[in-house]
């Protein structure tokens, strides 16, 4: 990807910190380190591809997202999927194992996947190192002692290692019950994860997000942000910039 392009990524996901809200060209210049004229130029620029709305106040520049062209979205979209490329290309024990986890996500739920994250993932990325040392303890044991015993049955005493989903779905409805089968099906018998999923409608999702009591729409746009964004990421990002409209005057 093109280094203006990479920098226009960014510039939008400046704006990602604080949903609906206003920065400065000062800010953003200061928020991704660049100089205020580079900042100024690419603004603008994306100001007149209307991914951008800018109003003039006082001697500043107000900015804000516009989700009403889709190219926002797509913007978004290309950022977080670059994310997700570099973690299941990478050489953590874990990056195969996602990717299979992306692909059976997407074949068992179909079109009426919207999108898919990996909530935890943060805690999921730090268990590679265990599960690193997992597997060259348990081949170090069979080389040294041959087949060891059947590993028990309490998941808990077996692995750490947990996967939490957030599925937006188009419409309401069961899920694949062979889903979690499946996903057990592409981890190490050693690693047995635990799986919870949760599972909301797109109307579902986005009232969630407006919700104002206790700023709990606020803590589950940042509980989101903070997941690893499998499938449907320019959906996403529709539907997350859809529930938070731009607060610019």
């Amino acid at each position: 990807m093109t280094v203006p392009m990479q920098l226009t990524i960014r510039l939008a996901e400046a704006f990602l910190d604080s949903p609906g809200g206003v920065l400065s060209i000062h800010q953003v210049s200061k928020r991704l380190g660049i100089p205020y004229g580079t900042a100024y130029n690419r603004i603008h620029e994306m100001g007149e591809l209307g991914c951008i709305q800018i109003v003039p106040q006082g001697k500043a520049k107000l900015c804000t997202l516009n989700p009403e062209n889709p190219m926002t979205a797509t913007l978004l979209g290309l950022g977080s999927a670059q994310v997700t490329h570099r973690f299941i290309t990478s050489d953590s024990p874990l990056a195969p194992l996602t990717a299979k986890l992306r692909d059976l996500v997407d074949s068992r739920l179909g079109d009426r996947l919207q999108a898919a994250l990996l909530l935890n993932f943060e805690a999921f990325r730090e268990s590679a190192g265990a599960v690193a040392a997992g597997a060259a303890d348990r081949e170090s044991s069979l080389s040294e002692s041959g087949p060891a015993p059947h590993p028990p049955d309490d998941p808990a005493s077996q692995s750490s290692l947990a996967i939490d989903l957030f599925l937006v779905m188009a419409e309401e409805g069961p899920l694949d019950h062979q889903l979690e089968m499946g996903i057990h099906a592409i981890f190490p018998s050693h690693l047995h994860p635990r799986i919870t999923s949760m599972t909301v409608t797109i109307p579902t999702l986005v009232g969630m997000l407006r919700e104002r009591e206790n700023e709990a729409g606020l803590a589950a746009y940042h509980m989101l942000r903070r997941g690893l964004l499998l499938q449907g990421f320019e959906r996403f990002f529709t539907l997350l910039l859809a529930a938070f409209p731009p607060r610019l005057a």
